[in-house]
C-alpha cells in the first residue's frame, strides 16, 4: 500500500508425517577434493573470498586476483602449475575470456572455468562466450563448485592420459 509498505504472509500446510532429521551425505565429498593449483578471478571481493577458502577447505592451492591485469602479474609470479583458471566472464578492464585467451598463451595446459551471475544461454547468445567452454552459473553452492571443478581436472588427465609424446611416437 502506498506510504505504508507491503506484507507478506505465507502459509504452508501442516505436516501430516513426523519430521525425520535429514543428514548430510559426505561420503562423495572425498571424491571432489583435489590437490592442484587454482587460479582464482573476481572482482567481488567477498565472492572471491568465499570461494578462495571452499576452494582450500577442498585441497586446493589457491591463488587469488581482482582482475585480469592482477591475474597475469599472479601467474608470471607462480612458479609451479596453474592447472585452472576460475574467472568471472564480465570483469571491469579486461574480460575473462580475454584473461584465458592470454593466460593459455603462456600455459597452454592450463583448464578454464568461466563463471557468471548470467545464464550461460545469455554469455553464449550475447558472445561473451563460445557454447563448447566450461562455465557456471553464480551463485553456486561449495559442493557443485568443487564438483565442476573435479570433473574439468579428470576430463583433463584422461585427454594428457590419451596423448602420446610426438618424440615416442615414431620409436
Amino acid at each position: 500500500e502506498p506510504g505504508k509498505g507491503t506484507t507478506f504472509k505465507v502459509y504452508f500446510p501442516r505436516a501430516e508425517a513426523d519430521i525425520q532429521s535429514v543428514k548430510e551425505d559426505k561420503s562423495s565429498e572425498g571424491s571432489i577434493k583435489g590437490t592442484e593449483t587454482i587460479l582464482v578471478v573476481e572482482d567481488d571481493d567477498m565472492l572471491r573470498e568465499m570461494t578462495v577458502e571452499t576452494l582450500r577447505k577442498y585441497g586446493y592451492e589457491v591463488v587469488e586476483a581482482r582482475n585480469g591485469d592482477e591475474a597475469l602479474r599472479a601467474s608470471n609470479q607462480h612458479e609451479g602449475a596453474i592447472h585452472l583458471l576460475l574467472t568471472d566472464v564480465v570483469m571491469p578492464g579486461m574480460s575473462g575470456s580475454a584473461l584465458a585467451e592470454r593466460l593459455r598463451s603462456e600455459r597452454p595446459d592450463t583448464r578454464v572455468l568461466y563463471m557468471s551471475g548470467y545464464t550461460d544461454n545469455a554469455v553464449v547468445h550475447h558472445g561473451v562466450l563460445a557454447e563448447e567452454v566450461d562455465f557456471i552459473q553464480k551463485p553456486f553452492s561449495s559442493e557443485d563448485l568443487a564438483r565442476k571443478i573435479r570433473l574439468i581436472l579428470e576430463d583433463n588427465k584422461e585427454e594428457s592420459a590419451g596423448r602420446q609424446d610426438p618424440d615416442k611416437a615414431d620409436r
